[in-house]
């Protein structure tokens, strides 16, 4: 009896047929896990990128209308795909400042609105300067197990004077 086992055991080393497939199927899972986090990292890529247009539809309309927060929240959020929304854990700040004409180094002097009481208070030849920043959250499709974005952040800054 161990004799035929032995046998059996011989010959089922040297018998190769299978080993391409074994092969084939490390193979194929490495590289379907890697097109898989490529998809995943695209995704978040691409959703970084929406935000960014988004804000920078906000800088358009502040361009023209720069007391006008609510209206330069709205043209960000309009401008945002359909099914977005920036609510609960994510951001959408407008905020105005100016920068100081005579200081050695530029420094941003945060004004408490864009009112244009406000924006009237700073000095007459400073550079008023409105910031708008979006952030969203980002659920990857799969918990990968190394870091990974899961926020976008965008940030906008107009110049006006």
């Amino acid at each position: 009896m161990p004799g035929s086992l032995r046998k059996i055991f011989q010959r089922l080393c040297r018998d190769r047929r299978g080993v391409s497939a074994i092969e084939f199927a490390f193979i194929a899972s490495g590289m379907a896990l890697l097109a898989f986090g490529a998809y995943d990292f695209g995704n978040a890529e691409q959703k970084q990128i929406q935000l960014q247009e988004a804000v920078r539809a906000g800088g358009a309309y502040a361009i023209s209308r720069p007391t006008d927060t609510t209206g330069i929240q709205a043209a960000v959020t309009n401008a945002l795909p359909n099914g977005w929304a920036l609510i609960k854990g994510n951001v959408l700040t407008v905020n105005c400042s100016w920068i100081d004409p005579g200081a050695t180094t530029p420094t941003l002097n945060a004004l408490p609105s864009c009112k244009p009481t406000d924006l009237a208070g700073a000095p007459a030849k400073s550079g008023k300067t409105i910031s708008i920043m979006a952030t969203s959250t980002y659920t990857p499709i799969y918990p990968w197990p190394f870091p990974f974005p899961t926020s976008s952040t965008a940030t906008y800054v107009v110049r006006f004077q």
